[in-house]
């Protein structure tokens, strides 16, 4: 679409193209503007709007990752961000699509943190258990661990739409593990990364029932692990 408007003669207006019209030489008594098509609108406010759902998105996973996942109110979150909750379901459509879309934010933020730690040699169970608990408690990763843990727990018991995203957790866990722990001697053991996931789960639910109950765990647990051959000092 065009619009020609009048400006007098001493306008001087370079050729271009517009969306549907191509303007051949320099006009000296028109200025052109280009108007978006309908269509055009569609687009930007869709992009607009997928733009704003992403922001409010990293904001939630903030919150979450500060304060913990509480109930995931709608109304409460709304309030924190400055909006409200009808705006918040506007760009979300329930609360559970905001729930995944917010969990899916946290578990890109985590990969990026894991990524960061797979890098060198693979490690044996033991020494695998300790590095991941020592991982566990710095600043950076250990408000992931906590949300991570609240998610399966409430996977576990049923909980939508929590149940599906533990699972798909598990699996992301268990995959990691696998790829940074040594082949074992005697061949495939499938059972190492469950059993290394269980015991990191079991002592994160533990500290945030008592913190500090599990100190001294990971050195008699890698000792389990990582035995000593007979006859080795």
């Amino acid at each position: 679409m065009q619009i020609t408007i009048c400006l007098g003669r001493n306008i001087m207006v370079r050729p271009f193209i517009c969306s549907t019209h191509y303007i051949p030489e320099p006009c000296s008594t028109r200025y052109i503007f280009c108007m978006k098509t309908p269509a055009d609108r569609t687009r930007a406010a869709r992009g607009d709007k997928a733009t704003r759902h992403a922001a409010l998105t990293a904001e939630i996973a903030t919150i979450v990752l500060h304060e913990g996942l509480g109930d995931m109110s709608v109304r409460a979150l709304a309030a924190k961000l400055g909006t409200s909750d009808r705006m918040l379901l506007y760009y979300f459509t329930t609360r559970e699509q905001m729930i995944l879309a917010v969990l899916h934010e946290i578990s890109n933020r985590l990969s990026h943190l894991l990524a960061e730690h797979s890098t060198g040699p693979r490690l044996s169970p033991g020494q695998f258990l300790t590095r991941v608990l020592a991982l566990a408690h710095e600043a950076d990763v250990a408000p992931f661990m906590q949300v991570w843990t609240d998610v399966i727990a409430r996977g576990a018991r049923g909980m939508q739409p929590y149940d599906t995203v533990a699972r798909d957790i598990v699996r992301a866990w268990m995959a990691w593990i696998d790829s940074r722990l040594t082949t074992p001697p005697t061949g495939a053991q499938p059972g190492r990364a469950a059993a290394i996931l269980s015991i990191v789960e079991g002592i994160s639910l533990l500290e945030v029932a008592s913190p500090g109950s599990t100190a001294g765990v990971s050195t008699y647990l890698t000792g389990l692990l990582d035995p000593t051959p007979p006859g080795c000092p």
